[in-house]
């Protein structure tokens, strides 16, 4: 298995976006034409948006990465040859995002991130998800290629896998 690939997909957005695309026909079968064709614009707005899918692809034989972006099935990147490098760590960050108005909640949610960290410590950001279990796969399958240690950082204390 030369090729190993990555690929979040957006599936809860592409839901919703289904949702409204079925509600769109609804309200336009109903006479509410305004409502109908409004939902259905954000519907298709939001299918196509939710498109894009980002990912990782790690080529085994030739020790090269490349950062992915599909859209409709068509894949981009570049590939990357792995620098000089001494780990691969996995990392859990928390991430909030600030609403605009007083009233409105603030939003949390903790992600985990894989580095590379080249011989002179500075890393390269592979991948993020929100899985740790996706995490330490990807980082797993990394070390692997390249033959080395992998450190976890996602419990708050330090270990090496």
């Amino acid at each position: 298995m030369p090729n190993i690939r990555y690929i979040k997909k957006p599936f809860l957005a592409r839901i919703i976006s289904v949702v409204f695309i079925f509600a769109s026909i609804i309200l336009l079968s109903e006479e509410q034409k305004a409502f109908g064709i409004a939902t259905l614009i954000i519907g298709l707005g939001l299918l196509i948006s939710n498109s894009v899918c980002m990912g990782i692809e790690i080529n085994t034989e030739q020790k090269y990465y490349r950062k992915l972006y599909s859209f409709m099935g068509i894949v981009f990147g570049e590939w990357e040859s792995f620098p000089k490098t001494e780990y691969i760590s996995v990392y859990k960050s928390r991430e909030t995002l600030n609403s605009p108005a007083a009233n409105w909640p603030t939003l949390t949610s903790n992600s985990y991130i894989v580095n590379s960290f080249w011989e002179d410590r500075r890393p390269i950001t592979l991948y993020k998800s929100n899985s740790k279990k996706e995490a330490l796969a990807v980082a797993k399958d990394m070390a692997d290629v390249l033959g080395i240690k992998i450190l976890d950082s996602t419990d708050g204390e330090q270990k090496w896998l």
